[in-house]
């Protein structure tokens, strides 16, 4: 898993659309607290409860689009359940750079706020705007973006590179490390 992960390649996270699968438990405590509950409005004036009802993107076709526009893909993971650690997830000790973070929804500030999470928590935990991260060479990474974009309607980032090191996620935006043991269940 991961074996053609190579020091230097880029990291393309493409959007989600909201909180996906992940979170959802903590989504729904904070609902019981809120006075409108479900019905409470974001600042972009859907409700809490429309966003956490979107349907999850469903990346398959982002697979096979970018199969199909003759990427060099070394290794594919969506990013949920652990959050921004999954990044780490290939058996490979290389460290992941993120230098450039995505939109993240209204809902993941919303979370955040209601339950005083930190940054650490939410990223560990929450895609936070990033469902599927693409590893390829650099000189891929631009092509991989415009075809996403053109084929998919899919905004997508080139957030990061992969280099030798402990594995580790390093989120420099957020001054935030991830370091392997933390991929663990909790």
């Amino acid at each position: 898993m991961g074996d053609k992960l190579t020091p230097g390649d880029a990291i393309v996270l493409v959007e989600s659309n909201g909180i996906h699968a992940n979170g959802l438990t903590l989504a729904r405590a904070i609902a019981e607290k809120l006075p409108s509950r479900y019905a409470t409005l974001l600042p972009n004036g859907q409700s809490y409860g429309e966003t956490l009802l979107a349907p999850t993107h469903i990346y398959a076709k982002l697979v096979r689009t970018v199969f199909e526009a003759g990427l060099d893909i070394h290794y594919m993971v969506n990013i949920t359940g652990h959050g921004w650690r999954k990044l780490m997830r290939a058996n490979r000790k290389f460290s992941y750079i993120i230098e450039e973070l995505p939109l993240a929804q209204p809902v993941f500030q919303f979370i955040q706020e209601q339950s005083g999470a930190d940054d650490a928590e939410m990223f560990g935990n929450f895609n936070m705007g990033a469902g599927f991260a693409i590893f390829m060479p650099e000189s891929d990474a631009k092509k991989a973006r415009d075809t996403i974009r053109s084929k998919l309607g899919l905004h997508s980032v080139i957030a990061g590179f992969v280099e030798e090191g402990s594995k580790q996620v390093i989120i420099r935006p957020k001054n935030l490390v991830f370091k392997a043991e933390s991929l663990g269940v909790r």
